[in-house]
């Protein structure tokens, strides 16, 4: 049941930030708070672990091919991003559409640099030190590996496909969450095999500059 909620709760709150009260900075707060409060408090305080068996845990150790695989990994996700975004922007979603949506997100105005900043930097971070991290590592505990990666790659998705279906238009906006999914058992792959996180994040943060680009190129 516990298992079920931490897997949950990070979708419960980007609805209540985006459906319900409808507002990214909100969203960004409620969902980051939770992001990494959870596993601080669970292996500091319950666990009352050291830092070097927490960054084990979460696997935030080096390792040299882990981040040369997340650099090469990367540097495709954000090529297949900007050129996808280039040649289908005009039937993907509707600009005047979208920019409204977002204005009415409050993802617009003076601190928009900022949330840019977040999306391509924090995001990255705390979303694989929770899934690829901490999620992993809590499931790893009950089972196996495969299935610790598509359970942790399907509520990744979860909630990304919430934010997803009014961004785009119908029916992108169902298939725009396959390559989330795609991404996120690549990334889990990443972790397991090679035991470090590093190389997740790094390809995630790639990635999310990939779709920055693609709302700086056309949406601004």
């Amino acid at each position: 049941m516990l298992m079920t909620l931490f897997l949950l709760v990070p979708t419960l709150l980007i609805f209540l930030g985006l459906q319900i009260i409808g507002s990214v900075p909100v969203t960004f707060l409620l969902f980051y708070c939770w992001l990494l409060l959870a596993p601080v408090t669970d292996f500091l305080i319950v666990k009352k672990a050291t830092r070097r068996q927490t960054l084990h845990a979460l696997g935030l150790s080096f390792s040299r091919k882990n981040v040369w695989t997340g650099l090469v990994t990367g540097a495709i996700f954000l090529l297949a991003i900007l050129g996808g975004g280039y040649f289908s922007h005009t039937v993907l979603f509707d600009r005047n559409d979208l920019t409204e949506l977002l204005a009415r997100w409050n993802f617009t105005g003076a601190h928009i640099g900022g949330l840019i900043l977040i999306l391509m930097v924090v995001n990255p971070i705390l979303e694989e030190v929770y899934w690829r991290g901490y999620m992993h590592e809590k499931l790893a505990k009950h089972y196996r590996p495969v299935t610790v990666i598509v359970l942790t790659a399907v509520f990744y998705s979860l909630y990304h496909f919430l934010s997803v279906i009014p961004l785009f238009a119908w029916p992108y906006n169902i298939v725009m969450v396959v390559p989330v999914f795609l991404a996120g058992v690549i990334w889990g792959y990443m972790r397991h095999r090679q035991h470090s996180l590093l190389g997740s994040i790094i390809s995630h943060i790639l990635a999310d500059i990939g779709i920055m680009g693609i709302y700086l190129l056309f949406l601004t």
